[in-house]
């Protein structure tokens, strides 16, 4: 008897452990978009939000867009928007990854796990005080738990209405940095947003990267070029809000500190199958 083909929430996971690996196993996600293809005629739009996925390690933006819009057509979801917005995150397309998780918002506004996306698309996309209102409304969802990105937004809120940085610099920067990393098609392994303790107001933007420090360092020599180029971003004259790349793969292997994890962090995760994922928690 021919082996039972694996569900799409299978698959999915599948694409998120190659995700996380520092080297992507191309012939591994060759083999799931077949068996993705096979599952397609009985459970078309979890189907393609997984050709989606495989696309967005493949850095083919194009077919990841496609992929998910057809998902989409079939099944519009909270959940294939929200994972259509950590898709267009990984391949470093932030602006839209916010947009997509706000539609995601508009379908599931009770949601916490569409808001605590949300919140993250945000970050991710300088729009620090609309992060603090979702931060908020998530908090009178789920009042028993912590936030883990709700104390740094609360920061990072409050610096944008003393007028230490602006959201216009900071997502000019965020953005550079994220063209930068996208030219180079370099997978993120996270992001860390340290506040300073000797300087109020200060914040350090970790970009976490499936890159050996070396090549962080080359990246952060271009980033710092462009940002000098920037107006937006030199508007800010006290720098309050530093972005850097961190390389996280030494000798092969990919390194988790736990120090940063202590942080936001931002990964592509395993997911639910969309047929059950809706269900308001």
């Amino acid at each position: 008897m021919p082996a039972p083909l694996p569900t799409a929430a299978e698959l999915a996971n599948r694409v998120a452990e190659l995700g996380r690996a520092p080297v992507v196993d191309e012939l591994a996600l060759r083999r799931i978009a077949a068996d993705a293809k096979r599952i397609a005629s009985t459970d078309g739009a979890n189907a393609r939000v997984v050709l989606g996925r495989v696309a967005a390690l493949q850095w083919n933006i194009v077919e990841l867009k496609r992929q998910y819009e057809l998902a989409i057509s079939m099944n519009d979801s909270a959940t294939s928007r929200r994972d259509y917005a950590m898709s267009l995150f990984l391949v470093g397309e932030a602006g839209s990854a916010y947009k997509m998780a706000h539609d995601a918002w508009r379908r599931a506004a009770d949601n916490p796990a569409v808001i605590e996306q949300l919140v993250v698309a945000a970050v991710h996309d300088a729009r620090f005080r609309q992060a603090k209102t979702f931060c908020d409304r998530w908090s009178k969802l789920v009042p028993t738990k912590n936030l883990p990105l709700g104390e740094v937004v609360e920061g990072l809120a409050k610096a944008v209405g003393e007028n230490l940085f602006s959201e216009d610099g900071a997502r000019d920067v965020l953005r550079t940095a994220d063209a930068i990393r996208r030219d180079a098609r370099i997978r993120p392994n996270g992001v860390a947003i340290v506040p300073s303790v000797e300087e109020p107001g200060s914040f350090l933007y970790q970009y976490r990267l499936i890159a050996s420090p070396a090549v962080a360092a080359d990246l952060n020599e271009t980033l710092a070029l462009r940002w000098a180029e920037s107006r937006k971003c030199m508007a800010d004259p006290g720098l309050k809000f530093l972005p850097m790349f961190i390389g996280t793969v030494a000798d092969g292997t990919l390194v988790r500190s736990g120090d940063l994890d202590r942080f936001a962090r931002h990964q592509l995760p395993a997911v639910e199958d969309q047929r059950q994922a809706d269900v308001p928690h």
